[in-house]
């Protein structure tokens, strides 16, 4: 009997303990629950989310598109009118097309006339491609006047060729100082504001003379910014 006496209380005892240390457990469980959700709450607290980047408008600068303008069409392409590149390529083209197809005629006319009046013109062959078709080159040296008609025809059609090749010339650099220009004024004006606010309206006005009593009615233009 003592013994089931002493069983019981031991097995009360061990309860009670079992109770406490569960009561234990559940308190630290609970306070690391509060300490993280604080850190947490603390981390947010000190990390708030960043703000994002806005990004600037592109704004040209006039200098920096002259300077950019010195290689053909790349102030257009720092200026980003990139629909004006095919334009600018095809003016260049023509005028390289014109230059080298006016020089080259040019060297040709030159080079014969040249030949044509030297002292043994039958030792050279570029003037006897421009002898009509079917003809003898030699008669053209031998008769005066057909040498002569050549002569004037090879001289002609040289400064001719040198006249449009110089031409080209001007109508290149033009393009190029054109191109330039442009540049730089739709880099100055880029900023420049057109707006509906800008407007023009036609108005009655009342004139008066200076020299006469009475005063007369007209029409004028009225500008609002």
């Amino acid at each position: 009997m003592r013994f089931i006496r002493l069983f019981i209380g031991a097995f009360i005892v061990s309860i009670i303990f079992a109770l406490n240390g569960f009561s234990a457990e559940k308190v630290l469980i609970d306070s690391l629950e509060i300490t993280e959700t604080n850190i947490s709450v603390a981390e947010t607290t000190t990390n708030p989310a960043k703000s994002p980047k806005i990004k600037k408008p592109f704004i040209p600068n006039s200098t920096t598109a002259l300077l950019w303008s010195i290689i053909p069409g790349a102030g257009q392409l720092y200026n980003r009118q990139y629909w004006k590149l095919p334009i600018i390529a095809t003016a260049y083209t023509a005028c390289y097309y014109a230059i080298s197809w006016n020089h080259a005629n040019l060297t040709d006319y030159a080079t014969a006339y040249s030949e044509f009046r030297s002292p043994n013109p039958m030792e050279h062959s570029t003037w006897k491609d421009f002898v009509p078709f079917g003809q003898d080159p030699e008669t053209y040296i031998t008769n005066p006047s057909l040498k002569t008609s050549l002569e004037n025809n090879l001289k002609r059609g040289r400064d001719f060729f040198r006249r449009n090749r110089d031409l080209s010339i001007i109508v290149a650099a033009a393009v190029y100082a054109l191109v330039m220009v442009d540049a730089y004024v739709d880099a100055e004006l880029f900023t420049f504001d057109i707006s509906p606010d800008i407007s023009m309206s036609v108005q009655p006005t009342v004139q008066r003379h200076a020299f006469l009593p009475q005063q007369s009615l007209g029409v004028g233009l009225a500008f609002s910014f």
